[in-house]
């Protein structure tokens, strides 16, 4: 428990997680990031986001050491962002589920909802595309995190198109003791051509063909991360043995999630990973948040 939650906090939100159900990666972009086409999913992992007003200024403080504060969160960031809208300041306490640095988007999450917390927190009454815009200033992934559920992001990430929504999995997550460096993971991949994964998942969805989507997963950044950490590809394969109906790394990793179709099967698994130790566990659902509510915030074991 947290002491700061003594203080007088006047918003609370959900900041959920993501996967990466497909990551098709293009050719360098004049900005320097790499085209992208992806499916992403929110699912209930998640932190939790307490905010209040103060007379001027931005404080963004966590219950995690790991955490930066200042100009380097995203949070902080987001509320620079949109600082000259506010009649006052703001501030956060992050409390964090979400393993930091794990490819499953927990920053960019936190920089959505310090968004959102702000709008709510002054009745701004911002419209989805001032918070669209405000967050494709802040990060590639925080445009998908003012979404939420199932998603296509398209350009860096910041083109969004939503699709129906993912058949409910439980999705078993793995994340190994150490960080990726996004940057490095792109710098060293090369396109080896073959057929986009994202298009077909999308067709799936559109049609309804649920049974068809284990098989159409995909990342492109898998090899190169693999390439650099081969435990993530032993992960993998532990859960597809586990009984995962599909098992992938999320962004550009280190995290692997395993698709299941019912909870204990899930849990089951969990456990077996657990006691090979020295791995963060998590056994959530995935799911298509709410606006601004806390539904789905405990829906996940650690």
């Amino acid at each position: 428990m947290i002491s700061d939650k003594n203080k007088k906090w006047e918003i609370i939100l959900t900041s959920y997680a993501k996967i990466n159900l497909t990551l098709d990666v293009g050719g360098l972009r004049p900005d320097g990031y790499h085209e992208i086409a992806s499916v992403m999913q929110t699912i209930t992992l998640a932190d939790t986001l307490w905010f209040a007003r103060i007379p001027s200024g931005i404080e963004v403080i966590s219950n995690n050491s790991e955490v930066p504060s200042g100009c380097a969160n995203l949070a902080y960031r987001a509320l620079e962002v949109i600082a000259h809208q506010l009649p006052g300041g703001v501030r956060v306490l992050i409390e964090k589920r979400i393993p930091w640095g794990a490819g499953l988007g927990g920053g960019s999450s936190n920089a959505a909802a310090a968004l959102k917390g702000a709008d709510l927190l002054y009745n701004c009454g911002m419209k989805e595309d001032d918070l669209l815009k405000a967050a494709a200033e802040v990060g590639s992934d925080v445009p998908f995190f003012i979404k939420g559920g199932t998603a296509l992001a398209e350009g860096r990430g910041e083109r969004l198109t939503r699709l129906p929504q993912l058949p409910v999995f439980w999705v078993l997550l793995v994340k190994p003791p150490f960080t990726v460096s996004t940057a490095k993971v792109y710098s060293l991949y090369q396109s080896k051509g073959g057929e986009p994964h994202t298009p077909g998942l999308i067709a799936a969805l559109q049609k309804g063909e649920h049974h068809k989507i284990p098989a159409l997963l995909g990342n492109d950044l898998e090899g190169v991360t693999v390439s650099l950490h081969p435990e993530i590809g032993e992960i993998k394969q532990q859960l597809l043995l586990l009984g995962a109906a599909a098992a992938l790394m999320s962004g550009s990793g280190p995290t692997v999630f395993g698709l299941f179709h019912d909870q204990v099967a899930a849990r089951q698994a969990a456990e077996r990973i657990r006691k090979k130790g020295g791995w963060d566990v998590f056994v959530c659902r995935t799911c298509s948040p709410p606006p601004d509510r806390r539904d789905d915030k405990e829906v996940f074991y650690g």
